[in-house]
């Protein structure tokens, strides 16, 4: 038997580290590469996108107001929507209007989404990349970070054959679960899983469904519509015969006629950060996913679908969160609280999933949420306490589980990540770290970049 040895074989250098190619990662990078700095990007898997592509999560939640009068996310998000839709994989928010079959016909703030197809999506954030010069490194594993004091100096990887070491000047950390900022000695929440945690859901994929009469058995009972099939699924759990911890059929049209996303696998109380746990989640949600293909035969629209795709890894709402500069609080988004480093702006509501049981997360009657109509992201919370060069984009950052509950949805990750790899390019061109950054000069150029800050 061979002994290992830990040696690094190989060496890459950039201005700015990406750790993690899913939504954020992407936004960063291409931000961080417009803006002149040298970057490098490292993702685990052979795809970009996360979650949204290999994961099948969508559409694109609302980057709306409420009354669908103003898009307050743009940016490199937009630009992703408007050349999905030019290859015909998207439908521009703009167009999808409020109550819909988009967004599974909820009324509270499910608003302007965006319907996506996955595969085009793949293909336009490449494209997207490429174009902005990002160094592309698939297929890595991040196994540990090299520091000084309060300073990295390198990401240590595996690239499938050999340990390789990525130095950077400023890292961001994009993988989701917090894992650069823990193995920096950044202090990172969590929920219990089994009491607070919000649950996963393995996301798949139908065709040959039957639009119309779907629309028109969900129209006939209006609680039967905002949650869909949800007498079905009662009268079949009675007799025992529907074993998901969820009230209705989560389904989300597409692009395409005949196809919907489906957001109704549940897996609760494991924990996202555990492999074995997560293994668990995988074979839990197949077999739900195998169940749910079944009962379809007995709903009305459902009777021909067929599964296309299910996701290629268990879809997370939350897991660490990291301790920052600030902490994002729900009253912060009740209070619409102003912010002087503001960098993005959201509209959802605080949509939490539950630890146990089979209601649903936001609530279907309500017109009305607690939060602004239109509330503040500071950039403080991308920023953790106590590393001079890292910062974080996505599910990571430092929010309260009430706030991410509201922050997490992607076209908000988008623009954090935007905000998080401009921020990047800005510090190598000033010779600055995160927590010194001008925050006025960031604002001004994200502005610029097509991005709304007030």
């Amino acid at each position: 038997m061979g002994t290992y040895t830990g040696k690094i074989e190989g060496g890459k250098q950039a201005d700015v580290i990406v750790c993690g190619g899913g939504c954020a990662g992407v936004a960063a990078a291409i931000a961080c590469s417009r803006n002149g700095a040298k970057t490098l990007l490292l993702e685990k898997s052979s795809v970009v996108g996360g979650t949204a592509t290999s994961g099948l999560v969508g559409p694109f939640m609302t980057c709306f107001d409420p009354k669908g009068e103003r898009q307050i996310i743009k940016g490199i998000f937009d630009e992703m929507i408007l050349r999905m839709e030019e290859k015909g994989g998207a439908i521009h928010p703009s167009k999808t209007g409020q109550v819909s079959s988009y967004g599974c016909y909820i009324k509270l703030r499910h608003n302007n989404l965006t319907p996506f197809h996955p595969e085009i999506l793949k293909m336009v954030m490449m494209e997207m990349l490429l174009e902005a010069g990002v160094e592309i490194h698939l297929g890595v594993s991040i196994l540990d970070v090299i520091k000084e004091n309060n300073v990295i100096q390198s990401i240590i990887g595996f690239d499938g054959s050999k340990l390789v070491e990525f130095s950077g000047k400023i890292f961001i950390d994009c993988t989701g679960d917090a894992f650069v900022s823990l193995k920096s000695g950044v202090i990172c929440d969590m929920e219990d899983p089994q009491e607070g945690l919000q649950p996963m859901t393995l996301f798949f994929w139908i065709y040959n469904a039957d639009d119309k009469k779907i629309e028109e058995y969900l129209n006939q009972d209006e609680e039967n519509k905002y949650l869909p099939y949800h007498n079905l699924i009662e009268e079949a759990r009675k007799k025992g015969k529907f074993p998901i911890n969820r009230n209705k059929i989560g389904l989300y049209h597409m692009v395409n006629e005949g196809e919907w996303r489906l957001n109704t696998t549940r897996i609760q109380s494991l924990n996202p950060v555990e492999e074995e746990d997560m293994s668990r989640a995988y074979a839990e949600g197949l077999k739900q996913i195998e169940f749910l293909m079944e009962f379809f035969k007995t709903l009305p629209g459902l009777e021909y679908a067929r599964i296309a795709q299910s996701g290629a890894f268990v879809g997370v709402r939350e897991s660490r969160r990291i301790r920052g500069l600030y902490t994002l609080k729900e009253q912060d988004l009740i209070d619409n609280t102003k912010f002087d480093d503001v960098i993005a702006l959201c509209s959802y509501p605080v949509d939490l999933h539950p630890a146990k049981g089979a209601l649903t997360g936001t609530s279907y009657k309500k017109e009305k949420t607690d939060v602004a109509e239109v509330y503040e992201i500071p950039y403080r919370i991308l920023v953790p306490e106590n590393i001079d060069n890292l910062l974080t984009a996505g599910r990571c950052v430092s929010a309260t589980h009430e706030a991410l509950g509201a922050i997490r949805i992607m076209p908000s990750v988008f623009a954090m990540a935007q905000a998080a790899g401009t921020a990047a390019a800005l510090c190598v061109k000033y010779g600055s770290s995160p927590k010194n950054l001008d925050t006025k000069e960031l604002q001004k150029v994200l502005k610029e970049q097509n991005q709304c800050l007030e």
